[in-house]
């Protein structure tokens, strides 16, 4: 009965992902095509080629089919492993088909975002990082929440296998940029997740984060001025947010270098 669901979708040559109901239970149905290519992505995919730049990599201007069946393998993989993503419970030539793991946290309401949450967020990271892949692209609502307040992650289209700790730290980066849509997450909140996190791993991986923030702080006043025409601008104000956050945390350390923060 599922795979006839699915087969209905396919037939009509719909690409993207669909929510499904079989039997009482919830799954999503991916169907590949969809195109991700803009001309943002073509830039940044072309700005990567140069080392300065090279955190900007990306894989949104491949193949749609190519980057479908990268996304599958990746996960497949990662089940292998026992990380924390949805098993593909059905899977065909354009599609497959994994259960519903929960809400995503750009969507639950904010009290559920705990200190808790917010260390069980970066240890997935952590282990993600450790199985040496990058997601790509981290937002909130690529991570889902179960009813047990378990984290799970999804969409890894653009993820990157035998990624640099560049890579890996721009996950970071991107994680930290995309929390700011939750208010009710404090800057202190975010830095003792920091601060567990730089713990956790490497030097290389904190100075990777460092240089990322070194070369995006040069955008902050482009930011400002993109906000002076357009208020609610998303991006600029989680850029601008980020790199306070990033210069707060460097303040803090450089004070307080000779005890544990």
């Amino acid at each position: 009965m599922l795979k006839e669901q699915c087969i209905k979708y396919i037939d009509r040559n719909i690409n993207g992902v669909i929510k499904i109901t079989n039997q009482k239970k919830t799954y999503w149905l991916k169907i590949g095509g969809e195109d991700k290519s803009n001309l943002i992505r073509k830039l940044s995919s072309l700005a990567s080629k140069f080392n300065l730049f090279s955190c900007f990599q990306s894989k949104a201007t491949m193949n749609s089919w190519s980057r479908f069946e990268h996304e599958k393998s990746v996960l497949l993989y990662l089940n292998s492993i026992g990380f924390q993503v949805p098993k593909i419970t059905l899977a065909g030539k354009r599609f497959f088909v994994t259960p519903d793991k929960g809400q995503p946290l750009s969507q639950v309401e904010a009290d559920r975002i705990t200190d808790d949450t917010l260390m069980q967020l970066f240890n997935l990271f952590i282990k993600l990082h450790n199985a040496d892949i990058a997601h790509g692209r981290p937002a909130l609502r690529d991570i889902l929440i179960d009813q047990h307040n378990q984290l799970s992650l999804i969409d890894f289209e653009e993820s990157i296998m035998h990624a640099s700790p560049k890579l890996k730290a721009r996950d970071i980066y991107l994680l930290l940029m995309d929390l700011c849509r939750i208010k009710q997450v404090t800057i202190e909140q975010k830095r003792r997740a920091l601060c567990y996190w730089k713990q956790q791993v490497s030097d290389e991986y904190w100075q990777s984060l460092i240089e990322i923030h070194q070369l995006l702080r040069k955008f902050k006043p482009l930011a400002y001025a993109v906000l002076f025409f357009k208020k609610n601008n998303k991006l600029s104000r989680q850029l601008i947010e980020t790199c306070h956050l990033l210069d707060s945390f460097l303040s803090y350390e450089f004070i307080h270098k000779d005890s544990p923060i």
